[in-house]
This record gives C-alpha cells, sequence and structure tokens, in this order.
C-alpha cells in the first residue's frame, strides 16, 4: 500500500487472483481499470476517483509457478461503505488478463480507523493514569467556581436589569424570567440576555423592547405562559420561543435551549394559537373550590328557598285578589312572567278553528290509512321479491310494473325515463337527495327500506 493514502483511506479491499497463464503487473492493473470501465458511470470510474483522491494506488501481489499467475490485489478506499462495497464488487468482473482466463474473488474489506481507535485507546489510558496520580485535588469543584465567576463578572446591569454583556449593543436581545436564566445562556455562550425579574415588569423593560428586536424565552409551564401574556399587553415583543413542557430555562441543556429558540413564532401567532386555550382562563371561577365553598351551599339551600316562598307568597295573594284587578290583568301568571291576553272574541274564533282542523284530521286519518294499507298489500309480494338484491323497481299510474334497476341508477333513471313514474320501491335506505329528485318528477309514493331525516308534504313515504 502506499504511504501517501496512509492517512485518508477509510477501508481496504483484499482480493486474491488467479491466472491461467504468466502475466505481469501492468497487464492487471490494465485489466482492471479496462473492464471495469463505464461499467458504472463516471461517479464510479477507477480512472476518476483515483484523480479525485478517492482510491489509492492499487498493490498487486505476484506470484508464478507452473505456467500460471497467482496473488493478491490491495485497493485503498475513502468511499463510503455502500460505494466501497459496490467497488469490490466490480473488481470480481474481471474475467480476462490479456487473452487468459482469470478469476477474482474478494476476501474481505477491512476498517483502517480500527487501528487508529485503537492507537487513541492506549494512548487515553497513559493519559489518564497520569492525571489519577494527581490525588487531593477536586478539580470539579475548581472547575464550577472558576465558571461561576466568569459567568456573574460577566453580567452586567442594563438600565437595572440583569443582562448579557452584548445585551447593550446587540440589535437582537432575549428576555427571560430571572438572573438564573441569564446566566444560563451566558455558559452557553448566549450573551444578549436581559431578565424581566419575574412577574414585575418594570418601566425600563418597556422602553428597552421598544429599541431592539425581542425574543422572549418562556419557561414550559403555567408561570411562563401567564408571563408572555402579561408582557406582551405591555411591551412590544417580536417572538416568543417555550421550554419544554414541565421544564424550567435554567434547566435545559444548550441543544435544548438552541432548539427553542429555532422554534420561536410571532407573537401575533403565540397568542391566536398556542395561547388561545387559555383565553379569559383568569376570568373564569373555579367551580371546585366554589362549591365547597360554604356561600355556595348556603346559596342553594337558603336564598333559593326563599326566593321560592316570595314567589309562592305573589301567586297566593295574586289569586285572591283576582277579581278586585281588571280584565286585562287577571291571566297574569307570576311564574311565567307578565302578558297581555288576547280579547275573547279571538279566543273564540282560534278554538273554532283548532275545531275543525281536528275534524278533518279525524276524517282523513282512516282513507289514507285505507290507501297506504291497500298500496302495501299490493306491492307487498314484489317489495318481498326485490329485497336484498340491491335493486328498484318502478310503477305507473295503474301499478303497472315498468322496469328493474340497480339502486345507484335510481336518480338518473328517474331524470332521463320518458314514462311518467308513480311509485318506487327498493332495497335501499330513502335519501333527502331521492326525495328532491322525486318531487320534481312529480312522483307519488316511495318505499324503502329504512326513512332518513328528511320529509316530504308531497310524496307518499313508507318504509317496509
Amino acid at each position: 500500500m502506499a504511504k501517501t493514502y496512509l492517512n485518508t483511506i477509510k477501508y481496504e479491499i483484499k482480493a486474491t487472483y488467479e491466472v491461467d497463464g504468466v502475466v505481469e503487473k501492468p497487464d492487471i492493473i490494465g485489466a482492471i481499470f479496462g473492464q471495469s470501465e463505464g461499467l458504472l458511470g463516471e461517479d464510479m470510474d477507477l480512472k476518476e476517483l483515483q484523480q479525485a483522491g478517492k482510491i489509492g494506488r492499487i498493490e498487486i501481489i505476484v506470484n508464478k509457478s507452473k505456467g500460471k499467475t497467482s496473488g493478491e490485489i490491495i485497493i485503498p478506499s475513502s468511499l463510503d461503505q455502500i460505494k466501497t462495497s459496490i467497488l469490490a464488487a466490480t473488481i470480481e468482473t474481471v474475467e480476462k488478463v490479456g487473452p487468459c482466463d482469470t478469476i477474482v474473488k474478494v476476501l474481505k474489506i477491512t476498517d483502517t480507523r480500527k487501528e487508529k481507535r485503537e492507537v487513541i485507546t492506549d494512548r487515553a489510558k497513559q493519559l489518564l493514569n497520569r492525571m489519577q496520580k494527581f490525588e487531593g485535588i477536586e478539580t470539579a469543584e475548581i472547575a464550577d467556581n472558576i465558571k461561576s465567576q466568569i459567568r456573574t463578572a460577566k453580567i452586567i446591569s442594563l438600565n437595572g436589569l440583569p443582562a448579557g454583556p452584548e445585551a447593550k449593543m446587540n440589535k437582537e436581545i432575549i428576555i427571560v424570567e430571572g438572573r438564573a436564566d441569564v446566566i444560563k445562556l451566558l455558559s452557553y455562550g448566549i450573551k444578549n440576555a436581559v431578565a424581566m425579574n419575574g412577574s414585575n415588569i418594570e418601566r425600563a423593560l418597556i422602553e428597552l423592547c421598544k429599541q431592539k428586536t425581542v425574543t422572549l424565552l418562556i419557561d414550559g409551564d403555567r408561570g411562563g405562559e401567564l408571563n408572555a401574556k402579561k408582557l406582551a399587553a405591555l411591551a412590544n415583543i417580536d417572538f416568543i420561543a417555550k421550554a419544554p413542557d414541565g421544564k424550567e430555562v435554567e434547566e435545559l441543556a444548550q441543544k435544548e435551549i438552541l432548539q427553542a429558540l429555532k422554534r420561536k413564532i410571532p407573537t401575533s401567532d403565540y397568542l391566536r394559537g398556542k395561547n388561545n386555550s387559555y383565553q379569559n382562563y383568569e376570568q373564569r371561577p373555579n367551580y371546585n373550590n366554589y362549591r365547597t365553598n360554604n356561600n355556595y351551599n348556603k346559596f342553594n339551600r337558603n336564598n333559593r328557598n326563599e326566593r321560592y316562598d316570595n314567589r309562592r307568597n305573589n301567586y297566593n295573594n295574586w289569586n285572591t285578589n283576582r277579581n278586585e284587578r281588571p280584565f286585562e290583568q287577571r291571566n297574569f301568571d307570576p311564574f311565567k312572567g307578565n302578558y297581555r291576553p288576547k280579547p275573547i272574541n279571538e279566543i273564540k274564533k282560534e278554538e273554532i278553528q283548532t275545531q275543525t282542523i281536528q275534524k278533518e284530521t279525524i276524517t282523513k286519518k282512516p282513507l289514507e290509512q285505507k290507501k297506504e294499507i291497500k298500496e302495501i298489500e299490493s306491492i307487498k309480494k314484489d317489495f318481498e321479491k326485490i329485497k336484498g338484491s340491491s335493486k328498484a323497481r318502478f310503477y305507473d299510474e295503474k301499478n303497472k310494473k315498468i322496469k328493474d334497476i340497480q339502486i345507484k341508477e335510481i336518480i338518473p333513471t328517474i331524470e332521463k325515463s320518458r314514462k311518467k313514474i308513480t311509485t318506487i320501491i327498493f332495497d335501499g335506505i330513502i335519501t333527502k337527495r331521492l326525495i328532491e329528485t322525486a318531487e320534481k318528477n312529480n312522483i307519488k309514493n316511495i318505499i324503502g327500506v329504512k326513512k332518513g331525516s328528511a320529509k316530504s308534504e308531497k310524496i307518499n313515504i313508507l318504509t317496509m
């Protein structure tokens, strides 16, 4: 293998070959390049890969004996696993070297980085052993103290508010809830944070929001959402970012903070969508606490009874003094409310009309029932025949069969039919669309298995 590619290769292809004849290295290399050319396109052409440094110099080991040549082929590759496997399979397609028959077989593809990992592991063990010789030094505590001192030293006071060192000069700021959140963001390299000091929003913060592009980073709890609503109502907030549910900003890892800032949304969208479920939440009573309150029980037990007794007393007084009031007020009912009664003449007219309507309905119902019974009896046998067949049958005025069709063709057939259809029976549900089509075509009777919610005054709708 060439030393030039030792630092760049990832994999190494090892293959064996057998040539039925005596050949040299250039013959074998020429056969590999020549027979693989154009086989897989320009991206996998050996010449292009070698010029681009994707594969190294091909090593050929030659052994000659008894008129035959055999040996090994070694190809270093910096391609990925898939392309390296394709390259190894391509080499096996070499069948001849010159005029001699050849067999090439790939033995294995090794990962050369494994050796580097072993070297790294051994060196890390040596370094760790040296570090462990320094006993009695609490390096973790020292590192934490140094970090905390550096962080607090970098925090500045911006108009009385704790802030990062770049918050004053930067055009964009990130508002967080407290000083601890500013320190957390500083530890991750975010230096333009400003603390709002909880729910106590100061005038200085409102004025600062007018001068800069503001992103509000809130905790992932109910308190964070309330702070967002309050600050958005008082100051100009451009974007709102939220920590994962149930977590505070000071508890987040660097990745979580960056993801939360990346997913920020405009304030208007947040209030309209995300915060919509909490709209007027504060105005809604807490019914559970309210029901357990003594005032609620007292209200239900005493006040309600008192109001009922007062209304009952008013009713008794109204009933005893009924004859003393004018005629217009005699029909007043305290439980229904005051109203002006109709004159006696109108009441008598209405009674006469209702009586005549009742008589008409009484006289009409038996006739209608007789007609329906006759129609049902006449077509009952036909309905039993089509039941379960998903078919419909049309009749004319004399109840003679016109034709049978499929249920899905009922409406198109009604609209196109030249003969006058009077009755339809079918093995299906009577729908609103069917009734509307039947009304347009003056159909009188529709008989089906079930009836939907649609009704009709023009059509006699029956079910079997």
